[in-house]
């Protein structure tokens, strides 16, 4: 990798997500495959009503809503978050996500790099 990578999310094909419902799609901005050193950048785009059920990983979650409306349910806690709020999850924290409003809602989430 040169010492920089630019790309325009429009640019970056969308992949479905499994363990969804509802046509939640991902991009993967940043990641291991340009070269990243530590972290890899997604963004997620959930239609109306569509849902990512509950499940958990080794590694923790940085997430930034872009626009419209969610609900992250972490544990039995739901969280509801709106364009301009960041939250962070636990590494091995039981977390699920939920479209809320009435248009898509997008945002950006950080991982660890993965092996």
């Amino acid at each position: 990798m040169a010492d920089y990578y630019k790309v325009n999310y429009k640019d970056v094909p969308t992949e479905d997500v499994s363990g969804t419902e509802g046509g939640v799609s991902i991009r993967w901005l940043l990641h291991k495959d340009i070269g990243v050193p530590h972290f890899e950048m997604r963004l997620f785009e959930f239609p109306v009503g569509a849902k990512m059920f509950p499940h958990r990983h080794s590694w923790e979650h940085e997430i930034f809503t872009l626009e419209g409306e969610g609900r992250i349910t972490v544990g039995d806690e739901p969280v509801d978050v709106k364009a301009g709020d960041a939250m962070f999850i636990e590494p091995q924290a039981l977390h699920g996500y939920e479209n809320t409003g009435s248009s898509v809602w997008k945002f950006i989430c950080v991982i660890p790099k993965r092996d």
